[in-house]
């Protein structure tokens, strides 16, 4: 296991977490004004959002765990909103090849998918996601 992995029990909860939110998310963004793509869409994206925050901060847990002090300081980041994500942007640099890889590309892909939908829902005859 690399030095900034999780555990493989950890990684089964992330995995409830991003289906959890999906399906809140889907509850909550519900609307008729919505096409059902754009719907997966914008809760599938928000659930990643989430999950790789969850994901980051977990990694700052586990590494303050393991002996590292200064990971208690990157966990308590990641729950401070709007700085969490710029937090993460710095932790997932340093930590690249050390396991901070996927949460890293979760978001990037759960902000590109809502950039998308924003985009969608802006500009109604754009046929990103019919």
């Amino acid at each position: 296991m690399k030095a900034h992995e999780l555990p493989r029990g950890l990684r089964w909860l992330l995995l409830a977490l991003f289906t959890l939110v999906s399906v809140l998310a889907i509850r909550a963004f519900d609307s008729p004004l919505l096409r059902r793509s754009d719907l997966l869409v914008l809760a599938t994206s928000t659930a990643a959002l989430v999950t790789s925050l969850a994901w980051f901060f977990l990694l700052g847990v586990h590494g303050f765990w393991r002996g590292k002090r200064r990971h208690v300081w990157w966990a308590l980041t990641f729950l401070v909103p709007y700085v969490n994500l710029i937090a993460a942007s710095y932790y997932s640099r340093f930590y690249w090849t050390q396991g901070a890889r996927g949460p890293a590309l979760l978001a990037i892909c759960g902000v590109a998918a809502q950039t998308l939908v924003t985009l969608r829902m802006l500009n109604p005859p754009l046929p990103l996601l019919a």
